[in-house]
């Protein structure tokens, strides 16, 4: 009985985890300077500190789709998916307490609440991280992840073409 738990848990928490992956990397998305949500604007920055921001979040992004893909195929996780979550949660935390960008003008109601609600996202991403690495089998071990290099540049192209979007919207 106990082993049928753990088990239930398990594909739970690997079913879970993709979805949250994906709402997480989708409330980013949305919130892109020059979208949706974002019109703030960070002129104080140079290009380069832009940029790298700009690089960092779309990788955090784009990974997560990747992320859950990976976890949905192989129904098991490592602790990628708990730093995932540490990253959005960080990231949103810098940005609600105006630590890191910081901004002349103020943030939206709208873009406030995809905030909090990110960060919550988050939150939930490392428990159920947790919560799977401590239930998977001690001798479980996770395949390297291999990206074909035809992907590999078309997602390279995709990151520069939202990282260009990105930076010279915030500016």
């Amino acid at each position: 009985m106990k082993a049928w738990i753990a088990n239930i848990k398990t594909v739970a928490l690997t079913y879970f985890l993709p979805v949250l992956l994906i709402l997480s990397a989708i409330n980013l998305a949305l919130m892109v300077p020059g979208g949706f949500v974002e019109n703030r604007h960070f002129s104080g920055y140079s290009v380069v500190v832009l940029s790298a921001f700009n690089i960092f979040l779309t990788l955090l992004g784009l990974g997560s789709f990747a992320l859950a893909y990976r976890v949905l195929r192989l129904r098991r996780t490592g602790i990628t998916p708990v730093l995932t979550g540490v990253a959005y949660v960080l990231v949103y935390y810098l940005d609600l307490f105006h630590i890191f960008p910081v901004s002349d003008s103020p943030m939206s109601t709208t873009l406030v609440i995809m905030e909090w609600a990110g960060m919550l996202l988050g939150l939930a991403t490392i428990a159920a991280g947790l919560a799977a690495i401590s239930s998977r089998p001690a001798d479980s071990v996770l395949p390297p992840f291999i990206v074909p290099r035809g992907l590999l540049l078309t997602l390279s192209a995709i990151v520069l073409v939202i990282v260009i979007f990105a930076t010279l919207s915030a500016r």
